[in-house]
């Protein structure tokens, strides 16, 4: 991850950053009131936002990248992971969900669990490398396309370190 980059919670001015984020990443993006109710959850619920600084290219500050998750007795359950499309294969996503899984351990988490598109590979590629397997398929889950979702766990003992 780049010097300079501040790891926070969401703000309510950070609402129309991350619907952007959100339809430069997704087919189906979370909608503005989405987002501004996952980003008013208390904690341990949170949305959480990796700011980058200005870059020597001149790209000016802002969200690169961002996690939403909320804690369910001991279940850690991830809603949402974005990376900017310019900013991917950097680390963001990795440290973003790191760090997620820590505070939820601290909090009582026991494991994470998330679903994702059967097809993104890219993706899987990251969960798998961060210890998640797979728990089962949920067939046709996602639309427009149709797709399966792949449902994965990750035991979160440890991850407070």
């Amino acid at each position: 991850m780049s010097p300079g980059c501040l790891l926070r919670r969401a703000l309510p001015a950070d609402v129309p950053a991350l619907a952007a984020l959100e339809a430069a990443c997704f087919t189906h993006p979370w909608t503005s009131a989405h987002i501004r109710e996952e980003a008013a959850r208390v904690p341990p619920d949170m949305v959480l936002v990796l700011e980058g600084p200005r870059s020597p290219g001149g790209v000016p500050p802002g969200i690169r990248a961002y996690c939403s998750f909320r804690l369910v007795v001991d279940e850690m359950h991830v809603m949402n992971v974005a990376v900017d499309p310019g900013y991917r294969r950097q680390g963001l996503a990795r440290r973003l969900l790191a760090f997620a899984m820590a505070r939820a351990a601290r909090a009582g988490a026991r494991r994470a669990l998330l679903e994702l598109r059967a097809g993104n590979r890219e993706a899987l590629a990251l969960y798998e490398s961060l210890g998640f397997g797979s728990l089962g398929v949920r067939r046709g889950y996602y639309a427009e396309p149709t797709e399966d979702a792949l449902v994965l766990a990750r035991d979160l003992c440890g991850a407070e370190s």
